[in-house]
């Protein structure tokens, strides 16, 4: 009977136990959880007014007080590489990857993957190429891995790696094909800068089997004709281009008519620069076509070129080329003045309008790329830089 009393005594003090312990558990989590928002708010709203800043030490007083939110350690650490906080960025994803709270391997690889793009942006490459082969066999990240090797070894001009690694990635749904010939074009533009032509005609032929459009395959076989003195093939290797891109023309012009120029055939050589201009009127090609009809034609066919190009496409270039023709007929010195002025002026004009620009990220440029320096793509340039 007196046991039965204790029990009956006992029981409710232990209902009274717990609910005050389950009072004071809910008090620290209603705290830390009005807490924890609050201070991921406050990173929001400071980076809504671009006070990255504030942001990371907002994040970083959250992850130190509640070290077990992974994903928000990546944003975090996302935030230091934006920043240009590269240091603290691999310090941050270093030690996440000893981290007690991070359970699976397929973590471990998206930290590994942080890790190398901290590495990369820090230049330090060797080890941000370490890390990503070390991912190689993830099934999560190891396609994000091999992009980013394609990256790197396009960087480093490791052309062999690149290769191999486009093919790795290549598929159904994008070949790779332009790349792939675009580093064999490398290659040969290598193996040309030290006389090694017969090397150089290796890369080309394979970037052409790649991609038979590949223009630059073209520029630079008939770059290896035309130093080997063999000047007829490497005009009619050039010539070829108008068949696969025409826009590529003006990259050549100026040398095939030196190869026509070699072999004295002056007049061929002017007919095709005629051609071509009139055939394509869009192309920047009056600057090439004038310098040679005034030193290799009359000047009554160079004037008649000009005029005529001025009427079908008007220009600020073609009507400076005009009074640079005609400048010599002036015969007071004040009208020379005034002409050379006006001259000046139309050719300024048409520089501040004429540039290459990417179609891929809209990089403008004054000189020729046949990889956007911006977004690394590749034949993503216009070769055209006319007026607009």
């Amino acid at each position: 009977m007196d046991i039965l009393v204790i029990w009956l005594l006992i029981t409710p003090l232990f209902f009274a136990f717990g609910w005050i312990a389950g009072r004071i558990d809910m008090k620290v989590v209603l705290k830390q959880a009005k807490r924890l928002p609050q201070r991921i708010f406050d990173s929001v709203d400071a980076l809504v007014d671009n006070k990255t800043g504030i942001a990371s030490d907002e994040l970083k007083q959250v992850i130190e007080q509640e070290p077990q939110l992974v994903e928000l350690q990546f944003s975090l650490g996302r935030l230091y590489r934006k920043r240009g906080e590269n240091d603290l960025a691999i310090k941050l994803h270093t030690k996440l990857l000893t981290s007690q709270y991070v359970f699976s391997n397929e973590t471990r690889d998206k930290i590994r993957l942080e890790l190398a793009q901290d590495f990369q942006k820090a230049g330090l490459i060797d080890r941000s190429e370490s890390t990503l082969l070390k991912l190689l066999n993830s099934e999560m990240y190891g396609h994000q891995a091999l992009e980013m090797l394609l990256l790197i070894y396009q960087q480093d001009k490791n052309w062999i790696e690149a290769i191999d690694t486009a093919k790795k990635l290549a598929s159904s749904d994008f070949s790779f094909h332009t790349e792939v010939a675009q580093f064999n074009c490398e290659l040969a533009q290598e193996a040309i800068i030290k006389s090694s032509y017969d090397k150089a005609k290796e890369f080309v032929a394979t970037a052409l089997d790649t991609n038979r459009k590949c223009v630059r395959a073209n520029i630079l076989l008939g770059e290896v004709y035309y130093n080997q003195e063999d000047y007829t093939t490497a005009i009619q290797t050039w010539q070829q281009i108008e068949k696969q891109n025409y826009q590529y023309l003006p990259l050549v012009l100026d040398k095939m008519f030196d190869a026509y120029l070699r072999i004295d055939k002056v007049k061929e050589g002017l007919t095709l620069i005629k051609g071509y201009a009139t055939l394509f009127p869009q192309l920047n090609l009056h600057d090439v076509a004038y310098q040679k009809l005034a030193n290799y034609d009359t000047p009554e066919a160079t004037i008649e070129y000009l005029r005529s190009s001025l009427i079908h496409r008007p220009s600020a270039k073609v009507a400076a080329l005009i009074i640079d023709a005609r400048a010599h007929i002036l015969e007071a010195q004040e009208s020379k003045s005034d002409a050379e002025r006006i001259k000046n002026l139309l050719l300024k004009y048409n520089d501040k309008l004429s540039y290459y620009h990417c179609g891929c990220c809209s990089f403008k440029s004054k000189t020729f790329f046949w990889q956007c320096p911006a977004c690394y793509s590749w034949e993503s340039i216009s070769p055209n830089n006319n007026e607009g």
